[in-house]
């Protein structure tokens, strides 16, 4: 079963909300295309959520049912509709330095290993967030690396890639722009050195104020669409980091392995894979070895 995070805000709405008409065959169809689409599961008893995620979708296009709306899927403008299926089913949730400890391992042990063996010098040291919804999880890493990079002498050559399966969220990821609340794990010191601020103005409470990722980091970091399930290589530069935290969760034991495998081709020979603290993983593909906790190393 999948599990889904909503604001208690989000939720009291879910739960007032008028629902589109869903029989218990119309939700299990849904999310066995999810399934196929990008590989997440969904309990298809959850139509609560389902009804949340999809239900201004059906009704913008004036359907009163979701029948009809699988019978969209189907037509000629069905492909474009399961992408838009996917991005509003996708949950994204993710935070400044969250998993703390993965951050300080990689300031600690595994930039200076990297480092050691040509990156950042011999060719750019590329740190790749693999599932990065609205680029916390990149920026949180370019942090780490633009201030460790101005402790090394001569400094380094490294860039950001981020990359997720909806193209909505990414809009977001790319503009580095945040609200107050998005900003809980990142201390007012590293606020003040790579975030912008909006400026004040008579109706603009403190809370309501935005803030932006600083150019230092945006001018290094690239985005794109990307299905875990699909083929990777060349859609990313080689990369020596790479964050994919908390997404295999969604995924069967065969996707998971499967994912992991794409990932790896594109990684360089002594990179770091950095898995979630929650994603259990029975079995590992050949090539990966133990670092850390959740941390493995390509061969």
């Amino acid at each position: 079963m999948r599990r889904t995070a909503l604001a208690s805000a989000d939720y009291a709405e879910m739960l007032t909300q008028p629902s589109v008409p869903m029989s218990s065959a119309a939700a299990r169809e849904i999310v066995t295309i999810l399934k196929a689409e990008a590989g997440i599961r969904i309990d298809p008893s959850n139509t609560q959520f389902i009804s949340y995620r999809l239900d201004r979708r059906v009704t913008a296009l004036g359907m009163d049912d979701y029948d009809q709306y699988l019978l969209h899927l189907q037509s000629p403008e069905g492909p474009a509709e399961i992408k838009r299926l996917v991005e509003s089913l996708a949950t994204h949730t993710t935070s400044f330095f969250r998993e703390k400890a993965h951050y300080d391992w990689l300031e600690t042990v595994g930039l200076p290993k990297l480092i050691e063996n040509g990156a950042g010098r011999a060719h750019p040291l590329v740190v790749w967030s693999a599932a990065c919804s609205s680029g916390l999880e990149l920026w949180s890493a370019g942090i780490v690396l633009d201030r460790y990079s101005h402790k090394v002498h001569g400094g380094l050559r490294w860039g950001l890639v981020g990359t997720d399966i909806s193209a909505a969220i990414l809009r977001k990821a790319r503009l580095g722009i945040y609200s107050s609340s998005e900003l809980s794990g990142l201390s007012f010191d590293l606020r003040s050195d790579y975030l912008l601020r909006s400026k004040p103005g008579a109706r603009i409470s403190p809370k309501q104020r935005v803030y932006r990722i600083a150019p230092a980091l945006r001018n290094r970091a690239h985005f794109s669409t990307a299905n875990l399930l699909g083929k990777l290589e060349g859609q990313v530069p080689l990369a020596d980091v790479v964050f994919l935290r908390n997404v295999l969760i969604y995924f069967n034991a065969e996707d998971r392995i499967r994912a992991i495998r794409n990932v790896m081709q594109c990684m360089r020979p002594g990179g770091f894979l950095l898995l979630g603290h929650s994603d259990n993983l029975r079995s590992l593909p050949e090539g990966l070895t133990p670092a850390g906790t959740a941390i493995f190393r390509k061969d």
